[in-house]
């Protein structure tokens, strides 16, 4: 299975002369040379804990000898978690010229101890706990929470044409894809699924897993290691964990007519396009919509994708992603924040009807066998695209709103 991808579009900001297409070039060239300095920047951190380590008194450090032989097993894990990502930057680097990822070039001139930043050091770690969340026996727990449910709603909305509408296979629509586990679901039911991804760290991760994962457990991964608060025991914190559970092009022979598609770049850019008007029957947004600058933004998109009785399926918090971002970022971002009520009372006014919400509990990248353990109170709705109460034209088109200032 090759997942069909397009170009990406990013954060970044760089001289006005430079063209789109360096911008992400240069991007990209940061993101993978951050994937092959993983171990670098990890073992930077296992000698501050040598380090201090070495501070306490031989007295105090014999009453808790594990501390000395800790460093040394973090060392192993560091280096299987590396070889991992070596394994997914050799597969993008293959893939490249037929992905839009040719970077080779730039590569080169890449210095692998130049450090990466802490937001790309904390991205790539983030993407272990990702490959939990979505491809781990470990994570099923955690999947059935949001996947589960949003796959059995799916299934109650559209279930009835049984993946085809008039001899039109069910298209259904996956914001924020990440590694693209709820995409593979989607599509084993029958169904189209696009996945649609702006963060190149997880497009590379679901381009790895979809394209080069033929076996369950084909490899482990150490996704806790970088976790030192709140573990009951260094064999929690340093646990292995076998990926995928299942291989992908498995988990699609359930079905026959089910296909799968990964589309790159900015949900409102991509989406917002006239072509786009009206080609999906279906939306599913797990833990997405809160990622918005601008939420009204993201409800006129998934009014404009929808055919007329489309239904869109939310399950998800309102953790704003940009509510604080003036605190670390140098640009004010924009970030419109609306509680829940008045969310559903724009989805009203844009051409939503609500059919079913309920509010269900849901985790997020939780250790399962962590001291902490945050769970969200999740809404979860089904709406339905209807006429909108006035005629007029998109949101986005009609107010010239834009997400940065």
């Amino acid at each position: 299975m090759h997942a069909d991808t397009t170009a990406a579009h990013t954060h970044d900001v760089a001289a006005p002369e430079a063209s789109e297409e360096d911008l992400e070039q240069q991007a990209l060239s940061r993101i993978i040379h951050a994937f092959q300095t993983y171990a670098v920047e990890a073992e930077g951190e296992v000698a501050r804990w040598e380090k201090n380590i070495r501070k306490l008194s031989p007295e105090l450090r014999a009453m808790v000898p594990e501390l000395n032989n800790k460093p040394g097993h973090a060392r192993k894990c560091i280096m299987e978690n590396a070889s991992f990502f070596d394994g997914l930057v050799a597969a993008a680097l293959a893939d490249g010229p037929g992905q839009g990822l040719d970077v080779i070039g730039r590569l080169d001139n890449q210095s692998q101890t130049h450090r990466a930043s802490p937001n790309d050091v904390d991205k790539v770690r983030y993407v272990l706990k990702n490959l939990v969340r979505d491809w781990s026996e470990e994570g099923a727990a955690e999947r059935a929470q949001s996947y589960g449910k949003i796959c059995t709603e799916l299934r109650t909305s559209l279930g009835n044409l049984d993946g085809k509408d008039g001899g039109e296979q069910l298209r259904v629509l996956v914001p924020g894809a990440g590694i693209g586990r709820l995409c593979v679901d989607i599509a084993s039911m029958g169904f189209h699924a696009q996945g649609n991804e702006f963060s190149y760290y997880m497009l590379l991760s679901s381009a790895y897993v979809l394209n080069h994962m033929e076996k369950a457990g084909q490899h482990t991964i150490y996704p806790w290691l970088h976790s030192n608060c709140n573990q009951m025991s260094d064999s929690d914190q340093l646990r292995q964990v076998h990926i995928p559970d299942r291989a992908p092009a498995d988990i699609l022979k359930a079905s026959s007519s089910g296909s799968l598609s990964m589309v790159a770049g900015d949900f409102v850019e991509v989406y917002g396009d006239p072509k786009a008007r009206e080609t999906f029957h279906a939306v599913t947004t797990c833990f997405f919509i809160d990622t918005a600058h601008n939420i009204f933004e993201y409800l006129d998109v998934i009014w404009h994708v929808l055919k007329m009785g489309g239904h869109w399926i939310n399950l998800g918090p309102l953790l704003y992603h940009w509510a604080d971002a003036h605190t670390y970022l140098p640009t004010e971002e924009m970030s419109i924040e609306l509680p829940l009520d008045q969310v559903e009372k724009a989805a009203k006014a844009l051409g939503f009807h609500l059919v079913r919400k309920q509010m269900v509990p849901a985790t997020f990248n939780v250790n399962p066998r962590s001291m902490l353990q945050t769970s969200y109170n999740c809404v979860f709705w089904t709406m339905v695209k209807v006429p909108r109460p006035h005629k007029k034209p998109t949101f986005q088109a009609a107010y010239g709103i834009n997400r940065r200032p």
